[in-house]
């Protein structure tokens, strides 16, 4: 009989063994990655939806502020825009105009201060500021032709008296201020009186232009006398008294006048700055016709020059 046979124990190898445990542990660190990868794919979801949230709330407390910062600056706005008109309304009186259009240099004219007549244009004295009394006088030019053959001045106008001087044309009395063409040397003569009788301010505007229009204004604030010629500072003339100021007539071309056209003299009770007196000679010379005027048609052609050609 033959023996049965003996089963012999097959005994994996160690390194078949090793493979396997290695396999599996893979597979293990594999699953685990996953897991970590969508659990941390999901808190960046749930954070960035926190994050779009968060975006837009901010974004509506921005849209808030910047409406709140607008309609404050509209409210300013609307608010300076009232104050200027209402202050433009209500300060005209202070700011009249005494002669408004265009009238000749030879066409006299007496702008009374009497307040009980209907037809006077009265001046309103500066009140002292901070920085002292301040006042402005504006009016445009027109010469045609310089008086070569006399000697004494062309009166334009004065606040003053009518006792001129026989001998240079220049009132005597008073001048607050007073505005003359000077005889010979085709300049332009600003007197201004002082509380002192002698020590009146004289300004010397030497070679104005002939046959164009300029644009002057006379500004006085506490002692300083300014002169500007088309928007120009043109000259300067600090004063060693208090300017003076009365309650006289307004006298326009006295004395046979002058030899051209005259526009628009006003009178401002402040000092005006550089920007409102440019803004006057942007504007350009009211060439209609004087209201009051004996002339019922403006004749002729007049040029204005422009303030980059006078400029000291």
């Amino acid at each position: 009989m033959n023996p049965l046979p003996q089963i012999t124990e097959l005994k994996m190898p160690e390194q078949m063994k090793n493979v396997g445990e290695t396999l599996g542990n893979t597979i293990s660190d594999l699953k685990e990655n996953v897991n970590s990868s969508v659990s941390a794919f999901s808190e960046k979801a749930e954070a960035g939806v926190g994050a779009s949230s968060e975006f837009l709330q901010s974004n509506t407390i921005f849209a808030k502020f910047a409406f709140l910062l607008l309609a404050i600056i509209l409210f300013v706005f609307l608010s300076s825009l009232g104050i200027l008109l209402i202050t433009y309304f209500l300060s005209s009186p202070g700011n009249p105009y005494v002669i408004k259009g265009m009238i000749d240099g030879n066409e006299s004219k007496i702008i009374t201060q009497d307040p009980k007549n209907t037809n006077s244009i009265e001046i309103i004295r500066s009140n002292n500021r901070k920085t002292g009394l301040e006042f402005t006088w504006s009016f445009w030019l027109y010469v045609t032709d310089f008086n070569t053959s006399s000697t004494s001045y062309q009166h334009v106008f004065n606040k003053g008296d009518t006792n001129y001087g026989s001998l240079d044309g220049i009132a005597k009395v008073n001048n607050s201020p007073g505005v003359y063409i000077s005889p010979g040397n085709n300049g332009l003569r600003i007197i201004m009186d002082s509380v002192s009788p002698s020590d009146s301010a004289t300004v010397d505007i030497p070679n104005i232009p002939i046959r164009k229009w300029f644009h002057t204004a006379i500004r006085v604030q506490n002692t300083i006398l300014d002169v500007y010629i088309n928007g120009i500072i043109s000259k300067r003339y600090v004063m060693n008294n208090v300017p003076k100021q009365n309650y006289n007539d307004i006298n326009y071309a006295q004395n046979g006048g002058f030899i051209g056209k005259f526009s628009n003299l006003r009178y401002y009770s402040y000092a005006m700055n550089v920007f409102e007196i440019n803004g006057i000679v942007t504007y350009g010379p009211n060439t209609s016709t004087y209201i009051n005027s004996t002339a019922s048609t403006a004749k002729g052609n007049y040029s204005y020059i422009s303030n980059s050609w006078y400029n000291y």
